[in-house]
């Protein structure tokens, strides 16, 4: 005996199969509407014609049979190509629909030609051989077809001897309104070589509206030596079929210029400096190959650096074969440490295209003591003859040593009460070194308290910064509570005195809850056991 779950797997297998046939035969059945795709509809007169999708429908004569039918004689052609000639009633006598199809003709499961009447819109087309000058409404239907879209892409349209790699991109749709089945596409490079990827690729179907891609890269050729460069192109082919077999192809193409190989070389270089000097920046460049060529040089200065003399950094030359040319310039650092200089640029043209060269990168090391000082002061908010913390620190953040001499400026109107204003040290990289005192100050008002001046020695040049300085606010006196502060206080502030009293509260009400309940209960209970 088959076991039941078996039985079920098969059962259903069979359920999908059959499903699946009833589905493509309805596909491939032409009395099926899905077999069908709407081209479009025309109303023709004697003499008329109308073409969708490479047919013509031509209207060549017509006759009424009395009591029987309207016949009109049709042609159907594609091209010059005469495919079918004949005969269909325009009668629609036996519908009572405001839309309904008289009569059709079908060409080799390809075409269908329907007659139709539209009495809401035309009343005369029930019975159009009725009327003087009759026309005729028609339905032109193709049988539903697959379409090939295939695209060719590269991801430039110029290249020279020097670039590497040609990348190709292919793309193929499905535009139709059926499956495309065992689709193929392949490209043809012609002499360009293959380097990576697929020049072929397949796929079992392609469903409606679907698209597939591929890639491939090819070697851009180094053998071009006309000026004006080479052009190539590159073939690719798409072939796949219908349920009918039918087969269905599509081809593109793209055309590249390789130009001839030039040769443009740019060297940047720097050296080291202290703070005390200025960098010699140098731009070295070389043309190695077998043409003139018209460069543009652009280089900038990096952060902290301020270009010394008002010097552009933008130069023109036309520079021949083999020859050499130096451009360079002068800066100077505003803070030590380590930077990385931008790369110059070399701008040329070549057939048209715009092409660049950059330089190596840089590395210029500045030497020096960079001394950042901060100052703060506390409180914010002070009265006469309050005491006013004031903090000094100092901080090397370059890479040198470095002897300070720091004396702060104190207000006029304040007096120094504690403390050291002034401050001598060595910093280290990396050291700090702090100050404070405290002073008063007998004016009201806001005051901006004055930066310290500093001087530094030490190896090599340094450069001081100082923070924003802080600004304090002298008050008259302090703040006094008002008469109406106080009411306002006496409102919703428990004196300390009752806080007790309202705390016991709770707690007596909970008693006396207690008490009520249990002389209750002992009253119930009484009255129980009389």
């Amino acid at each position: 005996m088959i076991p039941r779950r078996i039985a079920i797997m098969v059962t259903l297998a069979v359920m999908l199969s059959t499903a699946s046939i009833d589905v493509l035969s309805a596909t491939l059945d032409p009395e099926s509407p899905e077999y069908w795709s709407d081209v479009g509809d025309a109303t023709l007169y004697k003499g008329d014609t109308y073409s969708a999708k490479g047919y013509t429908i031509e209207f060549l004569d017509y006759e009424s049979v009395p009591f029987e039918a309207s016949l009109v004689h049709l042609e159907l052609r594609r091209g010059d190509d005469v495919l079918a000639d004949f005969i269909l009633n325009a009668t629609c006598n036996a519908s009572n629909e405001t839309i309904a199809v008289c009569d059709e003709f079908i060409w080799n499961d390809e075409v269908k030609v329907e007659i139709y009447a539209d009495t809401e819109e035309d009343p005369r087309s029930k019975n159009p051989l009725d009327w003087p000058n009759p026309s005729i409404h028609i339905n032109l239907y193709l049988r539903k077809m697959p379409e090939i879209s295939l695209e060719l892409e590269t991801n430039c349209e110029t290249y020279t001897a020097q670039d590497s790699l040609i990348f190709l991109r292919a793309i193929v749709e499905n535009e139709g309104d059926a499956v495309i089945k065992n689709l193929s596409v392949t490209i043809d490079p012609g002499s360009l070589r293959l380097t990576d990827g697929d020049l072929t690729r397949h796929w079992g179907s392609l469903d409606l509206d679907c698209e597939e891609e591929f890639h491939a890269r090819l070697q851009v050729p180094s053998w071009i030596t006309d000026p004006a460069g080479e052009s190539f192109v590159i073939f690719a082919n798409a072939t796949g079929f219908d349920e009918k077999g039918v087969v269905y192809s599509k081809s593109t193409s793209a055309e590249i210029l390789v130009l001839p190989r030039w040769g443009l070389k740019v060297r940047k270089s720097v050296n080291n400096i202290t703070m005390e000097d200025e960098a010699w920046v140098r731009i070295d460049v070389e043309n190695t190959g077998r043409e003139a060529l018209s460069i543009e040089i652009n280089d900038t200065t990096p952060e902290h650096f301020t270009l010394c003399d008002d010097k552009n950094l933008n130069w023109r030359y036309n520079i021949t074969p083999g020859e050499r040319v130096r451009y360079s310039y002068f800066m100077k650092p505003t803070r030590p440490g380590i930077f990385n200089l931008p790369p110059a640029t070399a701008t040329f043209s070549a057939n048209g295209k715009p092409i660049n060269v950059t330089s190596n990168n840089c590395t210029l090391a500045v030497d020096g003591a960079y001394i950042e000082v901060k100052k703060r002061a506390e409180p914010a908010i002070v009265t006469p003859d309050e005491d006013l913390r004031v903090i000094v620190t100092a901080t090397n953040t370059g890479n040198k040593d470095a002897v300070i001499e720091l004396r702060d400026q104190v207000p006029v109107s304040a007096r120094v009460t504690s403390g050291n204003t002034t401050m001598h040290a060595t910093l280290s990289p990396g050291s700090t070194r702090k100050i404070s005192y405290t002073i008063t100050l007998n004016t009201t008002g806001k005051i901006t308290l004055e930066a310290p001046v500093v001087a530094v020695t030490g190896s090599g040049y340094s450069h001081v910064t100082t923070s924003q300085m802080p600004v304090i606010e002298v008050r008259d006196t302090a703040i006094k509570p008002t008469p109406s502060t106080l009411n306002n206080q006496s409102d919703t502030i428990t004196p300390e005195a009752e806080k007790p009293q309202r705390e016991r509260l709770p707690a007596m009400m909970i008693y006396e809850i207690m008490l009520a309940t249990s002389t209750l209960a002992l009253v119930y209970l009484i009255s129980r056991f009389r």
